[in-house]
């Protein structure tokens, strides 16, 4: 299953015979592993592949039970943190310190950094790579917490980037990003390269990873499938080589699933928050699943969060089959049968250090209890219920969250919503983070609800994922709405041109 390894006297990076083991479980076993210097090389596979823990073990995190790393003709030391100037990694979870400036965010952890003593002579290269990478606006000293979140995944970028790190692992690098500023991270890294950096890029938005790289190496339960050229792979032999089977087209699961489409679920009168975006009317049917799609800051994620409660200084009103509801917090919109799913399942969506069962009926306790008491039978068997529902292994419900990977995570935050059994499911970033076989399941499980008459609402970054997933796409520009549109009628460029430019690219072309 490793495929064939072809070694080059340009390998930056040699990795023989590598495997770790949990206890009697296998996370990575056999993997022979090389990179090229100056190439972007992506890595790809499901959840669960092996690909975190190879990361884990090129960082010196963890210790490999057997097998070498060598970077530049030089042997790590297992059981070491491996030093940032040879290989340095952005986590996808970010390590940002909010209470410290930019600078000493991007100079922490810097062996050559004199523990911030020597910060002024660093600030003048910090200053270049951040205008480099699209953060010119942003002052040095400014406190880390002031910043987006899409900012500080830029600011973690620009540390591995000032250390001069031989290897550049980017984990994940654009999964909170808008278009515009994955394209300043994709400028960044193409330079990167021209400057002779080596970089692994690892992403589930395939084409990114089509976009931007060289090879891809391919990892399926904890194997080496193969590593080829980019060109090599079509779409298709990509996701069947990370997921061992082809996976159906959207076609093919629209069809499967039939909408049928009932009266107006949810009709939005001149809604508006003052500031994040403009007043705007819009109706959603019953069974009818919308994507509301914008770049960051463009208002278009304010939109779903304030008809789920999270914004409740908002104008104008939300009607509910026929009937204007308040929904000024979350409890109102919970009591009005409206549930929200967070983009950020870890930090709100789910409990991590608590079992898959108690989360998934953690948004119903008071249809679980009585006298102050969970009836625990009654909880359990709807928590089986929602298991089966979202293709969660009952015999893990007892396990805490946290041991699930990325893609079940994200099943767990779905279930815990659709136990409310809302008329209305709001989405933020539905499938950030998640892989290619999860993703299909869960966008399988998400038509057969609007297929049962529930209303799905749901805000991405991922353009793709509107076309996999939407009946509707309504695009928003500087917080006003540009168009709104059947999915079949919105092309990519299309969704990408409002998006990034607004209704004003559209009046030149029909001038033209």
């Amino acid at each position: 299953m490793s495929g064939s390894s072809e070694t080059t006297e340009s390998a930056i990076l040699k990795v023989r015979g590598l495997r770790k083991t949990y206890g009697g479980v296998v996370a990575i076993k056999n993997i022979d592993f090389e990179l090229r210097a100056g190439e972007i090389h992506g890595l790809c596979g499901e959840n669960g592949a092996g690909k975190s823990t190879l990361v884990k073990v090129l960082g010196g995190l963890v210790s490999p039970t057997e097998g070498d790393i060598e970077v530049a003709g030089i042997l790590l030391r297992p059981g070491r943190r491996t030093d940032p100037r040879l290989i340095s990694i952005v986590h996808q979870e970010l390590s940002i310190i909010p209470d410290l400036s930019v600078l000493n965010n991007v100079l922490i952890g810097d062996p050559m950094s004199g523990e911030f003593l020597r910060r002024g002579r660093h600030a003048k290269a910090i200053r270049r790579q951040l205008d480099e990478i699209g953060l010119a606006h942003v002052d040095l000293n400014e406190p880390a917490r002031k910043l987006s979140l899409a900012e500080q995944q830029l600011v973690e970028i620009t540390r591995g980037v000032v250390r001069g790190a031989k290897i550049l692992v980017l984990d994940e690098p654009t999964a909170t990003l808008s278009d515009s500023e994955i394209r300043r991270v994709f400028q960044a890294v193409r330079w990167l390269k021209e400057q002779g950096s080596t970089i692994v890029f690892i992403s589930h938005r395939l084409p990114e990873v089509f976009e931007l790289t060289d090879r891809i190496t391919v990892f399926r339960n904890g194997e080496r499938v193969t590593t080829r050229p980019t060109a090599d792979f079509t779409t298709e032999q990509l996701v069947q080589a990370m997921i061992g089977r082809e996976v159906g087209s959207r076609h093919a699961l629209m069809e499967d699933v039939s909408v049928n489409k009932g009266q107006t679920r949810v009709r939005l009168r001149e809604f508006a928050v003052p500031g994040r975006f403009q007043s705007l009317s819009m109706e959603v049917a019953a069974g009818e699943v919308v994507a509301i799609v914008g770049q960051l800051g463009s208002g278009a994620d304010a939109v779903v969060e304030a008809i789920a409660g999270l914004r409740p200084g908002y104008a104008g009103n939300i009607e509910l089959d026929g009937k204007i509801v308040a929904v000024r917090s979350v409890p109102d919109a919970m009591s009005s049968s409206i549930a929200y799913v967070s983009e950020d399942r870890a930090g709100k969506g789910i409990f991590l250090d608590a079992p898959i069962e108690t989360n998934i009926y953690s948004s119903i306790l008071d249809r679980v209890t009585r006298f102050g008491f969970v009836r625990r039978s009654q909880a359990r068997t709807r928590a089986k219920e929602l298991a089966a529902q979202f293709q969660i292994d009952a015999r893990r419900l007892p396990h805490d969250v946290s041991t699930l990977s990325g893609g079940n995570q994200q099943k767990v935050s779905l279930a815990k919503a659709v136990a409310l059994k809302p008329r209305v499911l709001i989405l933020n970033e539905p499938t950030r983070g998640v892989d290619i076989g999860a993703r299909t399941e869960i966008y399988k499980q998400l038509r057969e609800l609007a297929r049962k008459g529930m209303s799905l609402i749901f805000f991405t970054t991922d353009i793709e994922e509107v076309h996999e997933l939407a009946d509707r796409v309504i695009t928003i520009f500087r917080g006003a709405v540009v168009s709104d549109r059947p999915t079949a009628d919105a092309s990519m460029d299309d969704v990408l041109r409002d998006i990034l430019h607004g209704p004003q690219s559209n009046q030149e072309e029909v001038a033209a």
